[in-house]
């Protein structure tokens, strides 16, 4: 069953956010999921109520430096069941040391395919929980993932960054790994009283249409989720019956959809060419600069 990348190089978009709701969403649903925090500030680890580090045996950061040196490592052994009553690999500090490690390692950018392989079987989804960067532990979360969730702030600085990632994703499809897809652009923190924010998505659902995919659920904004994130629950729990986890119940059924899930009625993965376009449209705003990012992570990686 499919490993999905929620990624985006800003930060402060929703990622975890989405990643640790969605995953409670499909296991409403009746899906075994397995979340992987691959944030070296673990902040989904800390979302999903594991505040304790002495509870941590074994982090994600642990695994991929292990993978790196050669040396024995169990992904079984790291999974935790969090007070949110999700299945979680934890993140830490340990991912920044991994990942100058992974540097100079064989088959660096596929560290952390290797490491989830043994996983694959026990779950129906593994989301991946990404770091606000495009380094090579992104890439590794790339190479990894059958499709990719891209959560995007309803602000016209953060759509400007959705460059970056659709030709980040172009060059790993291109290098690494052809079958990734783009399942959709998710739009977060969506305020309907604010005019920017209606415009800002009539923007990019104008712009993507029949380019990359953007999916029907918005985010809406609502203090309910930082509420929740506080004291380690998800939004089904902390308020089941609330729009804000209607919101993530619907995000879960178009992303089941987007991964081919029978149970759900699957649709076909979006194929072809849908980055040329979009990468010429966003360099637009962009001056370019994804691409010469790009190409120097890419290079590094392989």
């Amino acid at each position: 069953m499919p490993i999905i990348a929620v990624s985006n190089q800003k930060g402060g978009v929703g990622k975890t956010t989405s990643t640790l709701n969605m995953g409670a969403a499909l296991r409403e649903m009746g899906k075994t999921v397995l979340l992987v925090d691959l944030d070296p500030q673990g902040s989904l680890t800390v979302a999903a109520g594991v505040v304790d580090n002495d509870s941590i045996r074994t982090s994600i950061g642990d695994l991929l430096m292990a993978r790196a040196q050669g040396a024995p490592q169990d992904i079984m052994k790291a999974i935790i069941q969090t007070p949110a009553g999700l299945d979680l690999v934890p993140g830490s500090g340990m991912l920044s040391a991994a990942e100058l490690t992974l540097a100079t390692a064989m088959a660096r950018e596929s560290a952390l395919l290797a490491t989830l392989k043994p996983a694959l079987d026990r779950y129906d989804y593994i989301l991946v929980d990404c770091l606000p960067s495009l380094g090579l532990v992104a890439i590794n979360a790339l190479r990894a993932a059958d499709g990719v969730v891209i959560p995007v702030q309803a602000d016209f600085l953060a759509v400007q960054g959705l460059a970056q990632i659709l030709e980040t994703i172009e060059a790993v499809r291109e290098q690494l790994n052809p079958p990734l897809a783009v399942y959709g652009v998710l739009l977060t923190m969506v305020d309907p009283k604010r005019s920017h924010a209606q415009r800002v998505v009539a923007t990019v659902r104008h712009s993507l249409k029949g380019k990359v995919p953007v999916f029907e659920t918005q985010i809406v904004q609502n203090f309910a989720y930082k509420e929740a994130a506080e004291v380690g629950r998800t939004i089904l729990e902390f308020q089941s019956r609330g729009q804000a986890a209607d919101n993530y119940r619907q995000l879960a059924r178009e992303v089941a959809l987007a991964a081919g899930d029978e149970e759900i009625t699957a649709l076909q993965p979006r194929r072809g060419g849908l980055f040329a376009a979009i990468g010429r449209f966003f360099r637009g705003l962009t001056g370019g600069h994804a691409s010469q990012e790009t190409g120097r992570t890419l290079a590094g990686a392989a």
